[in-house]
């Protein structure tokens, strides 16, 4: 079950590694002083080991292909080999407890062929995973083989493992997921190569990362319902989106109709199409798992009891409550909790699927026109207000003390033809002169003839 893993051993003395004949170190020098550039890098029965400039340890690559003496890791890889294949780290002076895991794989190879479903078929079924777009996966250089799925902690593959490993002798699917940053799987206390011996915390992590994102991903098999003839009616249209996997991705939709309309999908190829290929999908799963998990000296599948109960027709629900699971997607940070909606500040419309930073909607770049004009005018009574408060505290406190110069008039009207002159007036206060011009101006003698109205009118130079 679990192949590829990257780890980094604590306190650990390189010169076990350096004085290891099955290590062949590898490492660039400066020419002329013989100075050791970069890491030193050895490669042994599929694990590459390296040391970092700065004294660090790393093993990374797959430890199935290890156990199988570095021919491949297109075989059935048990939790007991697991275990026997971390002993033999020993040798290397690995301790689990002090491996720190910076990554590692959840995989399992099915055989097809009792199925009689060639491994495409299976591939080119899936319609959405995890709301990652769907990316070929290059097969020894050659694309069509297998599609991955990328997520922000998480890697899914599905690929043709058959024709990756060169084996011949039956058809292999491999489906897999690959932790590519530890956070995803910070809350199941997996944090070195001894965590993931620990058969409660292994099961609890196979089943809400690996099973439970099979259970989410969207299967549909286009060659059993090529038409919509025998679809009802009320059903057509929708049935033509359902089928395209690019409709479940191109716009941010919430869980709860991404759910409703994979029930929907579901239900249409129940009653239309001959078989459920991704039931068939998790037949295979399920018997894989019983015999990954199963100990040699025990054959009833009682190793990791969470996992028994998966392939079963309430395996959608949860322990706790009536409530199926929801079609989930795992594209953001799995701290960040469930994504809050977000909606245009000026028409309302969602807006979930924009970028983070996001405050209008795109249609044509309307609201944002019409956000900057509020924006603008904004400031210009904001600006206007404060101006307006300076001259209403000038009249108030200094009364007459000041000489007014009005240099236009400010009741004119302005003539067709002839250019509008603005209203001006300066204000001498002590000697310095202070320039109103135009609203300013004309609020500033609306305001102060309320003032003087009741009092001698103070001189007006012209």
């Amino acid at each position: 079950m679990i192949d590829g893993i990257n780890i980094e051993l604590a306190g650990f003395d390189c010169r076990l590694w350096k004085n290891n004949p099955n290590l062949k170190f590898r490492y660039y020098t400066e020419e002329e002083t013989k100075e050791v550039l970069g890491s030193r890098k050895a490669y042994f029965k599929g694990l590459t080991f390296t040391i970092e400039p700065k004294g660090k340890a790393k093993i990374s690559g797959s430890i199935h292909t290890f156990f199988n003496n570095g021919d491949n890791n297109a075989t059935r890889f048990t939790y007991d080999d697991f275990v026997n294949a971390v002993s033999q780290l020993s040798q290397f002076g690995v301790n689990p407890k002090t491996a720190i895991l910076r990554g590692f794989e959840l995989g399992l190879n099915l055989d097809t062929t009792a199925c009689k479903i060639d491994n495409k078929t299976f591939i080119d079924s899936i319609l959405y995973c995890k709301g990652a777009t769907r990316c070929d996966m290059m097969i020894n250089e050659k694309p069509g083989f297998g599609y991955i799925f990328k997520t922000t902690n998480t890697r899914y593959k599905f690929y043709d493992k058959s024709e990756h490993a060169k084996v011949e002798t039956s058809e292999l699917l491999r489906v897999e997921a690959k932790f590519t940053r530890m956070r995803a799987v910070e809350n199941y206390g997996i944090k070195t190569l001894f965590d993931l011996m620990d058969k409660e915390k292994l099961s609890k992590l196979i089943v809400d990362k690996y099973l439970k994102a099979i259970d989410e991903t969207i299967f549909f098999e286009w060659d059993l319902i090529k038409s919509t003839r025998k679809i009802p009616t009320k059903y057509k249209s929708k049935f033509k989106d359902l089928r395209n996997p690019d409709w479940w991705i191109k716009d941010e939709r919430s869980r709860i109709d991404r759910h409703r309309n994979k029930l929907l999908l579901e239900k249409l190829v129940k009653l239309y199409a001959k078989r459920n290929i991704k039931n068939i999908l998790k037949d295979l799963i399920s018997l894989e798992l019983e015999a990954v998990t199963r100990n040699k000296n025990c054959y009833e599948y009682t190793e990791f009891k969470s996992l028994n109960n998966w392939n079963k027709p309430d395996n959608a629900k949860k322990s706790v409550t009536n409530a199926q699971r929801i079609v989930g997607c795992d594209s953001h940070d799995q701290r960040e909790g469930k994504k809050k909606k977000k909606y245009c500040l000026i028409c309302g419309k969602e807006i979930t699927g924009q970028k983070s930073d996001s405050k209008y909607c795109n249609d044509q770049r309307i609201c944002r026109d019409k956000a900057y004009n509020l924006k603008v005018s904004e400031n210009r009574k904001k600006k206007k207000s404060d101006k307006e408060k300076e001259i209403l505290k000038l009249i108030k406190n200094l009364g007459s003390e000041f000489t007014l110069t009005r240099t236009t008039n400010p009741n004119r009207k302005k003539a067709k033809g002839v250019k509008a002159r603005k209203t001006s007036i300066i204000v001498t206060i002590n000697g310095k002169r202070k320039y109103y011009h135009g609203s300013q101006a004309r609020f500033f003698l609306d305001e102060f003839e309320k003032k003087t109205e009741n009092q001698p009118e103070p001189e007006l130079c012209t």
